[in-house]
């Protein structure tokens, strides 16, 4: 199905399985929800009743060059759909980038939160960008050269090298196998007007652990002990009142690469959040 947004965009929306609503918040800035329905979707449609949303200017959903793709805005995107599809709690299920977006509706809309789940994701971009650049360069035998370009300059150059080295993978994947499945989904997106603006963005570069201290609604954190996409360590700077920590021994995907222990994690989350 397709949802008008208040500035008229069609964004894509799909609800598959019973139980809790959860709305799923992907990353990027620019990807889609459609990995992440294949490769564990169905699993957790046995607990949830998954929304799968592709945000303004993505996958399947409508945005243009000139459009509004701020956090506030997705925000609200997010609260329409709720809106819409008659929700009156729901639980958000964000990857990556994600958690910024989700965080910032938490902070906004708690009232109508019964549940927060983040998924190896960042809320501070800089710190994710330093913790790339980092392990980029012992990739590439090299030596940062700290302060001489900015910050964002530095990670393009960086990532710029290790995709001409086919090593930018190690940075998310275990497996290069697994790199090459995800990329055989995520080269259908049709959609790429968010993506191409991100680095333009200043609301994407804010720093939204802050947020996080004013947060009590149940939160589960899955972290990866080799997640140098968004820094191992990350996730020691939220600060969330009522908090859970799940590592997982793997990298940024773990929807795709530890699949059974990641819905073991959310699962066990669903069970005590039923029972509060």
């Amino acid at each position: 199905m397709f949802i008008e947004t208040n500035d008229n965009l069609k964004l894509y929306v799909k609800k598959s399985g019973k139980g809790i609503p959860c709305i799923f918040i992907h990353g990027g800035p620019g990807a889609w929800s459609k990995d992440f329905e294949i490769f564990c979707g169905k699993q957790l449609e046995k607990d949830f009743e998954m929304i799968y949303l592709d945000q303004r200017g993505c996958g399947r959903s409508e945005g243009y060059e000139n459009t509004d793709y701020s956090i506030n805005k997705i925000v609200e995107d997010i609260e329409l759909i709720r809106k819409k599809l008659d929700i009156k709690k729901w639980v958000l299920l964000a990857h990556s980038f994600g958690g910024i977006i989700a965080t910032s509706y938490v902070n906004k809309y708690q009232e109508n939160v019964c549940g927060l789940i983040l998924a190896n994701c960042a809320l501070n971009f800089n710190q994710s960008l330093e913790s790339q650049i980092n392990k980029g360069c012992e990739l590439l035998n090299i030596t940062r050269k700290e302060n001489e370009i900015s910050l964002r300059e530095e990670w393009k150059q960086i990532a710029y090298n290790l995709v001409k080295e086919d090593k930018y993978y190690i940075l998310q994947y275990k497996d290069y196998n697994n790199y090459i499945k995800m990329n055989s989904i995520d080269d259908e997106i049709i959609n790429i007007n968010m993506s191409n603006q991100s680095f333009n963005n200043k609301s994407y570069f804010l720093d939204y652990c802050k947020l996080s201290e004013k947060i009590n609604t149940p939160t589960l954190i899955i972290t990866g002990s080799e997640d140098y996409a968004i820094g191992v360590r990350h996730f020691e700077n939220f600060k969330f009142q009522d908090k859970i920590i799940k590592t997982i021994n793997g990298k940024h995907t773990p929807y795709l690469e530890d699949t059974s222990e990641f819905i073991k994690a959310i699962e066990e989350y669903a069970f005590s959040i039923r029972n509060r």
